[in-house]
């Protein structure tokens, strides 16, 4: 007597698998389990295990005839390759041959013309207007798509670049592109003939927020000598932020005051002619909130600024969630922090626009204070729209 065993068997289709399982484990095995999928060369296959009865694949007559066990007819095995189903990629990647060469042509035409269908609705939907729009406008269109501007945003804009003058050259659409920019995005210098007495930095957790304070703490002591900078902060409830603050201080050689509750906040911060004060505000949370807005009242009266720090990786409805409440107050500056980290940054300057918030610092990296700049019109075009990618639009007809 044979022992039941198992095994797999992995064949191009199922009914191959199936077909092979039959001719080695016998008739009456037993199918267990089935899989398909896709081989790492990219084609596709079936796999079995089966397993068999116990019963020896071939009876001799006698001990048939003996037990008067029925006979039965073997099941039909169809080896026809014609009743095989062909894999869609057979057609893509053989060449046609034989009398289906016609049929097998024509359906490779259909297959590339829906593939070349589907790729234009595909670009169609990342560039709306792309299909509607002459040259320069189109190749404009997409570089403003691609700098990270919805698709209404990008028509607008495209709107504003045209004007009353059509142009020829996509040159020339980037520098009114320069121009409406200007126009439309304000700004706010840090480095002014007379510095305010206080800048408070604000911001969710992760955005950068102390980093920015201390690269903009060293861009001021390089622009105003004369003065004595000190450092305060009130973000004393996350891990390691004192540590990391005092650090600094230390390292640049700042006073620091920590302000753990309302009655360390002084009264105003323009008591002191000579000093300008940084204010690393803890992150917005219900159990800070208090603090944080008479830190920022103490600020605002003093005729000093506000900067949060808003990453360029923020989803847009995030951030104008979050910048709705800067527009209650005219101290807001905007601090666009992580820009080498992110792909593109144009989907959030309608925000500054819109609300009317002033961007006043950008930052690229970690290094201090080498990756901190004022924005300027141009530094921002560069940002958007890099000359290099600019030039290969250039190129395109």
């Amino acid at each position: 007597m044979s022992t039941p065993r198992t095994k797999k068997f992995i064949a191009p289709t199922l009914r191959q698998a199936l077909d092979a399982m039959r001719r080695e484990l016998g008739e009456d095995a037993l199918l267990l389990a089935t899989q398909s999928g896709i081989d790492s060369d990219g084609a596709p296959y079936a796999a079995v295990i089966g397993m068999s009865t116990g019963t020896p694949i071939e009876q001799p007559q006698a001990i048939t005839d003996a037990a008067g066990a029925p006979r039965f007819a073997p099941r039909p095995v169809h080896t026809d390759a014609s009743t095989e189903p062909i894999p869609l990629r057979y057609y893509l990647e053989q060449p046609p041959s034989g009398s289906n060469d016609s049929a097998i042509r024509a359906l490779q035409e259909e297959i590339h013309r829906l593939s070349a269908k589907l790729t234009a609705i595909s670009h169609a939907v990342a560039y709306r207007y792309s299909a509607i729009l002459p040259d320069p406008y189109r190749r404009m269109y997409q570089l403003l798509r691609d700098a990270g501007f919805s698709d209404h945003h990008a028509g607008y804009l495209i709107a504003r670049i045209a004007g009353d003058h059509p142009v020829h050259e996509l040159s020339e659409c980037i520098q009114r592109f320069r121009a409406v920019l200007a126009e439309l995005l304000p700004t706010s210098r840090l480095v002014t003939e007379v510095p305010p007495p206080a800048f408070a930095f604000a911001g969710p957790s992760g955005s950068g927020k102390t980093t920015t304070l201390m690269k903009a703490a060293i861009l001021l002591h390089r622009a105003y000598p004369e003065r004595t900078l000190r450092l305060l902060t009130a973000d004393t409830e996350r891990i390691a932020a004192i540590e990391q603050i005092r650090s600094f201080a230390a390292l640049v050689q700042m006073p620091l005051d920590i302000v753990r509750t309302s009655e360390h906040i002084p009264s105003t911060f323009a008591t002191a002619p000579d000093t300008i004060t940084l204010v690393d505000l803890p992150p917005p949370s219900k159990r800070t909130s208090g603090l944080s807005d008479k830190l920022i009242d103490v600020v605002e009266r003093s005729n000093g600024i506000v900067i949060i720090t808003l990453p360029a990786t923020s989803d847009a409805d995030i951030a104008r969630q979050f910048l709705q409440r800067a527009t209650q107050r005219s101290c807001y500056r905007i601090a666009l922090t992580k820009l080498d980290e992110a792909p593109a940054c144009g989907h959030l300057l309608p925000l500054f626009w819109e609300l009317r918030i002033p961007i006043s610092l950008l930052t690229t990296g970690t290094q201090l204070p080498d990756d901190i700049a004022e924005p300027t019109i141009d530094h921002m075009l560069e940002l958007l729209i890099p000359s290099r990618h600019a030039t290969m639009y250039m190129t395109v007809s």
